[in-house]
């Protein structure tokens, strides 16, 4: 199990963001460094708060000033590196301009060697851990599904789909073939064709017709 102060709820904010010392911040940016680089090296197993501190030369109580525990500072990695807001990065008037955007980032991400390093671990250990769970799901997988969701709205309102599309289903559609590929080895790549198909696949879910080919109700 990773770690995690005793004393401190999983999901609790990454207190540094309140404090704004130009020191605080140095410090903690050497430690998702830090987090960054053992992850890249050994995947999570080489991750610990310890391992964390010795790499950023900080010291434990230092750590836990910033961070609860190493899911936290996973997070601030993920953060970092990866947009939650994909609804303001991408905003072409077109719904799929828009997906085909989504998918490519999704694609970068899950290309990326940090996620191919520590993908597989990290889903492994939120079996059985509820609050390891809910960190993950609620500040990072869940503001990206609302971005979703967000795109998805604009659409309507170009009548480009009908209302009330299933969303957890379009995002199960155009992420869950994304991760099996990345956590799979031997399948095939994450390529613009499976960007194509998981668009393609989502537009016909969601009933797509191009702005004003929509026909008005009787």
């Amino acid at each position: 199990m990773m770690d995690q102060h005793p004393s401190k709820r999983l999901c609790s904010p990454d207190m540094s963001k309140q404090a704004g010392r130009p020191q605080d911040n140095a410090i903690r940016t050497a430690l998702i460094r830090a987090a960054e680089s053992l992850i890249m090296e050994n995947g999570l197993t080489g991750v610990s708060i310890e391992a964390i501190a010795v790499r950023a030369e900080t010291t434990r109580p230092s750590f836990y000033r910033r961070f609860d525990g190493v899911p936290a500072i996973i997070l601030a990695v993920l953060e970092e590196r990866f947009s939650t807001t994909l609804d303001e990065d991408f905003d072409t008037g077109n719904l799929p301009a828009d997906l085909q955007s989504v998918q490519h980032e999704q694609v970068a991400l899950f290309s990326d060697r940090l996620i191919t390093r520590c993908l597989a671990g990290f889903l492994d250990s939120l079996h059985g851990n509820e609050q390891l769970q809910g960190f993950f799901l609620e500040n990072f997988l869940a503001p990206r599904r609302a971005a979703t969701a967000a795109i998805l709205h604009r659409a309507i309102d170009r009548d480009e789909i009908p209302p009330g599309p299933d969303v957890e289903w379009i995002c199960d559609l155009l992420t869950g073939p994304l991760v099996l590929r990345a956590v799979m080895p031997g399948l095939q790549p994450l390529d613009d064709m499976l960007i194509s198909n998981t668009v393609t696949s989502a537009l016909a879910a969601l009933g797509y017709q191009p702005a004003g080919e929509n026909p008005s109700p009787l």
